[in-house]
């Protein structure tokens, strides 16, 4: 891979990125020391550090006690190689880095809704819904937030008897939401999402089904790695990045270059973030694949932007919550050693078996094993959040070929 950016880091962000380098490489040891075994130190230009990357983070981070940081909060995704789960550590500088990047883009999108307005936030588990109280508060909002352990019919319930004025979810959990059996009778002023790609039409039927704008509907982009890292404009048609970050792509080798800087770029996206501390945020390989980065010039000042989310490449999916493709493979190979698979990723997860019939029990013993290794992704499908995960067998002529032995990641028609 070829490494792209929309503009290299000059003057003060180059000395930032410097300081980054310093924190990161006293914070964690084995980052220092694979610095030093490239021969790289603060001064080195960022195209030139090592990307941080799911093998990397997986030896050195995920699983680690990190006795360093003893006030931090831990957060768990699905498994790794290990056999445990990953732990993404927020400190308190952390979360009010993010408290006040996410209240800086929704007090400006919320501005319409008078104070004391009521906020729901209904967002299954990580940190995005451990903060969202805090943020809707800090705005003066009556914020409230509903259980994700419920069944999908209390959410439905909750949600009719506050009759908010702001809902922040997931995309997957809107569309339960909204196919639940009791109907969902609210009419919020703003509705905005996380969690999932929900592209434009999506975005567009929602806003219908609430009788709101299309751009009363709020794509939110974050990881839990990260934190906050942007949102779609809709004044521009583009999504922009938050001020903290610095975003790459790398791009396949021997992939021409546009010469202009502010020319759009594709490919598999790099984050460093600028006020992340605990943890190795520089260079992080997201596994998300976007489109046309570049920088533009908006409301006075340059902001980075780029098209859309493509898709994300092999490391994990989602399913409400993630689940991680180690995860994925184990959960087959135990139940069905040896069988060809794919996985097709369409906002819902599909296994597809080459076998000429799959009895339900033997589905539903692969189901318990995904969901034994994805506790989060369990408790959303257990309350009805989130449909089971598909499983069904396919004539072998049906996997879509790639270059994956086992597993394929296919999005969706």
């Amino acid at each position: 891979m070829t490494n792209a950016t929309a503009g290299a880091p000059t003057g003060d962000r180059a000395r930032r990125v410097a300081g980054l380098v310093r924190m990161h490489a006293a914070n964690f040891p084995w980052y220092a020391k694979l610095l030093a075994d490239r021969g790289l130190s603060d001064d080195s230009p960022l195209h030139e550090l090592p990307v941080i990357n799911a093998e990397l983070l997986t030896e050195h981070y995920y699983t680690e006690p990190h006795e360093q940081f003893p006030d931090a909060d831990g957060y768990l995704t699905s498994g790794t190689a290990t056999g445990r789960r990953k732990r993404i550590l927020y400190g308190p500088g952390d979360d009010d880095a993010y408290a006040a990047q996410r209240a800086t883009l929704f007090a400006d999108f919320l501005a319409p809704c008078v104070p004391g307005a009521v906020a729901v936030a209904d967002l299954g588990t990580g940190h995005a819904a451990a903060l969202a109280r805090r943020i809707f508060l800090s705005l003066g909002f009556d914020a409230r937030d509903i259980d994700f352990t419920a069944p999908v019919e209390e959410h439905v319930k909750a949600l009719n008897e506050a009759q908010p004025d702001v809902l922040f979810t997931m995309p997957m959990i809107l569309d339960s939401l909204l196919r639940a059996d009791q109907e969902l009778d609210i009419r919020p002023r703003k509705v905005m999402v996380v969690g999932d790609v929900a592209p434009a039409p999506w975005r567009r039927r929602v806003a219908e089904r609430l009788g709101i704008g299309f751009e009363d509907v709020l794509d939110v982009f974050g990881s839990i790695e990260i934190g906050a890292i942007g949102y779609f404009c809709a004044e521009t048609g583009l999504y922009h990045f938050h001020d903290h970050i610095h975003p790459e792509v790398l791009t396949p080798e021997g992939a021409e270059q546009p010469a202009d800087p502010d020319a759009g770029r594709s490919g598999l996206l790099l984050l460093t973030s600028f006020t992340r501390r605990y943890f190795p945020a520089l260079r992080f390989a997201t596994n998300d694949e976007i489109s046309g980065l570049r920088t533009i010039t908006w409301r006075g000042r340059e902001v980075f932007a780029f098209d859309r989310i493509d898709g994300r490449a092999q490391g994990e999916t989602k399913h409400g919550e993630r689940i991680s493709s180690h995860d994925l493979c184990a959960a087959v190979t135990e139940e069905f050693p040896g069988v060809p698979f794919e996985v097709v990723d369409d906002g819902l997860l599909e296994i597809r078996l080459a076998l000429p019939e799959l009895p339900a029990e033997r589905a539903d013993a692969l189901r318990d094993r995904l969901m034994t290794a994805a506790p989060d992704v369990a408790q959303m499908v257990a309350s009805g959040l989130v449909p089971p995960v598909g499983v069904r067998a396919v004539r072998p002529e049906e996997l879509t070929p790639t270059r994956a032995k086992r597993l394929y990641h296919v999005q969706g028609a």
